[in-house]
């Protein structure tokens, strides 16, 4: 396997990975606010009405992993650079709407934070590996 082989699939597998920590975030989620008995306040505050905006932003994560293999076969070097834009600005999405759960003192404890912290350092893989993958040459 080449590098070029072994980036692309980094970048794809860390796309699956981060849209399988927001799927189990909205899972647990879901499960809080059942056993919590309080009309389900977990999920009206977060994703509350974004719920429907939030299908944009799973259909994204989603479609990601074939986008890479789709490039390549273009090849496109900005085509690879709109990958690292879209993996930063997911980053920084993920990342500050994590901060602004922790401002607003939804994140009381330690294991609150262990999943959104898991999305940010997956993010930073996939900005890496985005960034080695557009700065490669083409293989032959």
């Amino acid at each position: 396997m080449t590098q070029e082989e072994n980036l692309r699939n980094q970048i794809a597998l860390g796309w699956v990975l981060e849209l399988l920590i927001l799927t189990v975030m909205l899972l647990f989620a879901t499960i809080e606010s059942i056993l919590m008995d309080n009309n389900f306040m977990t999920l009206r505050l977060d994703p509350g009405q974004s719920i429907k905006w939030m299908v944009y932003l799973v259909a994204v994560l989603a479609l990601m992993p074939a986008c890479v293999f789709l490039v390549h076969g273009w090849r496109l070097r900005p085509g690879r650079w709109v990958g690292v834009v879209l993996s930063v600005l997911s980053f920084l999405y993920f990342l500050l709407h994590h901060l602004a759960h922790w401002e607003a003192g939804q994140r009381p404890d330690a294991a609150s934070h262990v999943l959104d912290v898991t999305m940010h350092l997956l993010g930073v893989w996939v900005i890496v590996s985005s960034i080695r993958w557009a700065r490669a040459p083409h293989a032959s």
